[in-house]
Parts: C-alpha cells; structure tokens; sequence
C-alpha cells in the first residue's frame, strides 16, 4: 500500500513539475487580471440604468402640491351689485383672504419629438464608445505578454545551448586530461578549456537572471504566480492568412461616429413641438367655480383634464450650427480611421516584410550547422592527433556554438515576427 502511494506522489509530483502553458493562456489571463477589464461591468451597468432613465420620460408623472395663502385682496362683487344682491335677499360675501388647496397633478407624453429615442441612442453609443476604448487599451497588453513569452523562449533556448556548449567542452577537457596523462599535450592546453567553461558558467547566471525576472514580469500581469516554474510551449508558426484588419480601433471609430448622429437626431427633435395629456384635480377653498364659493365658504373637490402642446421655437437659433459642428465631428472620427488604418498598412509590411526576411535567412542556419559540426569534429579528431592548437579547437567549438545558438535564436523571432503580425491585424 504505502508504494503505491510513493508512486502516486511520484506521479502527481512530476505532472505538477511538467505543468505547461501556452501564449493564448498567458494572453488570456493578462486580459483577466488587467484592472481596466474590471470596468466592463461597471460601464454596462450605467448604460444600463441611463437607457433605462431615458425610457421612462413615457411614464406618468404624478405630482402631489398643497398649500395655503393669505392674499391682501381677492376677487369680489362690486359695492354697488352687493347691495343690490342683499335687496334681493341674496347674502354675498365673497372669497375668503385665506385659501387651501391639497391637490394632484398628471401629465403623460403623447409624443416628445422624438427625444427619448435619441437619448437612449446616445447612451448606447457612449456606452459602446467606452467599451471600445477598453478593448483598444488591451491591445497593448497583448503586445507586452507576447514581448515576454518569447523573450523568456529565447533565453531558454540560449540556455539549453549554454548547457550543451559546457558538455561539450567538459568533454574535451577529459580528452585533453587524458592527453596530459600521457605526456602528449601541456597543462595550458586544459587551462585554456577550463577558462572557457568558467566563462560558460557565468553566461548561464546571467542568462538564468534575465529569464526569472522575464518570468516574475509575466506572472505580475497575468496574476498566475505558478509561471515561475511553469514550462512554456512554442506556439505553432500558423502564417496569418489574410492581411484585413479587425482590431477594436475600427469599431471604436465606429461606436463615436453613430455617437455623433445620435446627438444629430436628438438636435433635430429638439426643434419637433411635444404632445402631453394632463389632469389636475385638487381639494380646496375656493375650488374652481367662484361664483359659487363667493355665495358659500365650502370646501370643494374640483379637477381638469386636457391635451397640451408646447412648441420652443428658441431652438433653431442655434440648431444649424449645432449641426454643422457635429458634421465636423464626424468629419474627424472619419480622418483619424483612415490614418490609423494607413498607420497599421505600414506597419504589417513591415511585419511581413520582416517575416520573409528571417524565413530567408533560416534557409542557410541548418547548412551552417552542418559545416560547423564537421569542422569541429576534423579538429577534435587532428588535435586528438596532436595536429591541431587547443586555441584552434575552441575557435571552431564556439563557432558551432554560435551557428546553432543563432539558429535557435531565429526560429523564434520568427515565431514573433508571426505573433506581432497577427496582434496588429487582430487575426
């Protein structure tokens, strides 16, 4: 029993030693951590609730008032038809100096010119707009993840030939020990390899160092600690298949552009005549028929229904111009669309023009290799031989080194060069 617990220890060990990740998790995890991403909510919440507000301008609005007043005068009868009233038997004392009213006030638009529905556009288009302007900050979070990622798969590489080029040279060091023991080669010879695996080892610290620190950059923005230790995976060197460009900086420009025709309309219902169905009614002293409460002080329920139109005709003063602003607003959405999209044209020549370049230049890196490796062995073999310097040999060791390290190095700008395209295109 307990060695099959070893053994699953030893499993689950070594699949937590071979965790891997891949660049779209990294970019992923980026995305999530970003504070800036956190506003997604907060943002369509409040459009939420201002689409909402614009909507119910269409509700009832209720209004409840009460008051009361003390007037120095009121309306009355004239001396001269009072007396006439009391020679008739008529008793007129006319409206009290103190008056009360309780009452409630509804009002419902019947049509508003079109206001509401404008303003619901344009806080969708705001909303959208500050959407966007997320999405195109992303973008460079994107770029920085991918700076990373292959900054830290170079440095491996470089390692992995660092630990290759010392194995190397251990090994000749024992060749030339064994030389030394047979009287054929001097104690400088070893000396010389030794200074050069010294110098191996401290390019391997240097190396380390740079990778951690790339690795604690990554891991701060993706929030994923466990990528200090994680291995990362080449990603495939999938070409990008179409040059179109979709990043968010078009639709962003697109979201501001139909912003501006919001407001456009919205200028242009300002100008429309709006519709309202209204009732009054009220609880008070006097109530609406004076006559009748100049003859009798009563409290009296009393109301009034109708339709209302109102018509601000002060709005074309300024709607033309108000317009034509607008139109200029547009006008300059439209231009920054076509620089940005001239901008990013050059820049994915460039990025493509850079892609064919190093898939020129890694045509000739294997041959290389090959021409290296020979030489290198023919001067192992003349110096076993007691042909050929020590200096000589490590010449032609460093050479090797340097073809395959170089080779290493270009299959992974090209994998960059690859990345970088498809970040700017958005493909």
């Amino acid at each position: 029993m307990k060695k099959i617990i070893l053994m699953l220890c030893g499993v689950c060990g070594y699949i937590g030693a071979t965790a891997q990740v891949t660049l779209s998790e990294c970019q992923r995890l980026a995305r999530e951590n970003y504070p800036l991403i956190k506003q997604y909510s907060l943002i369509e919440a409040s459009t939420n609730y201002s689409i909402s507000n614009a909507g119910k301008s269409y509700l009832p609005q209720i209004s409840l008032s009460g008051q009361a007043t003390y007037q120095s005068d009121v309306m009355a009868f004239p001396e001269e038809m009072s007396a006439m009233f009391s020679q008739m038997g008529l008793e007129m004392s006319g409206l009290n100096k103190d008056q009360y009213r309780v009452g409630i006030d509804i009002s419902q638009h019947i049509w508003d010119g079109g206001r509401s529905n404008s303003q619901q556009k344009i806080h969708e288009a705001e909303g959208a707009v500050a959407m966007q302007q997320i999405e195109v900050e992303s973008y460079s979070i994107r770029r920085k993840v991918n700076t990373l990622y292959f900054g830290i798969l170079i440095l491996e590489e470089q390692l992995f030939q660092n630990k290759v080029l010392q194995e190397l040279l251990e090994s000749n060091y024992n060749k030339i020990a064994t030389l030394i023991e047979n009287g054929v080669a001097m104690q400088s010879d070893a000396d010389a390899i030794r200074v050069e695996i010294l110098s191996t080892q401290q390019q391997r610290v240097q190396m380390n160092a740079t990778s951690v620190a790339y690795r604690q950059m990554l891991a701060l923005f993706t929030g994923e600690q466990s990528l200090l230790q994680e291995v990362l995976l080449k990603p495939d060197a999938t070409m990008v298949t179409t040059k179109e460009i979709k990043r968010a900086e078009l639709q962003l420009f697109d979201s501001q552009y139909l912003s501006i025709e919001a407001q456009k309309q919205l200028s242009n219902s300002s100008t429309r005549p709006t519709f309202k169905a209204f009732a009054s009614g009220f609880y008070g002293n006097p109530g609406l028929n004076y006559f009748e409460d100049m003859i009798s002080d009563q409290f009296t329920w009393n109301y009034m229904v109708g339709v209302k139109m109102q018509w601000n005709f002060g709005e074309y003063y300024t709607k033309k111009n108000k317009l034509r602003k607008l139109s200029i607003a547009q006008q300059q959405v439209n231009n920054r669309r076509e620089l940005f999209l001239f901008n990013t044209s050059l820049q994915t020549t460039q990025e493509q023009q850079a892609i064919d370049k190093m898939q020129q230049i890694m045509r000739g890196d294997e041959q290389i290799i090959e021409l290296r490796t020979s030489i290198r062995k023919a001067a192992e073999a003349k110096l076993q031989n007691g042909v050929v310097d020590v200096n000589d040999l490590l010449r032609e060791i460093t050479a090797e080194n340097v073809a395959k390290a170089t080779k290493m190095v270009h299959e992974i700008e090209l994998l960059k060069n690859i990345y970088d395209l498809k970040n700017t295109t958005n493909n």
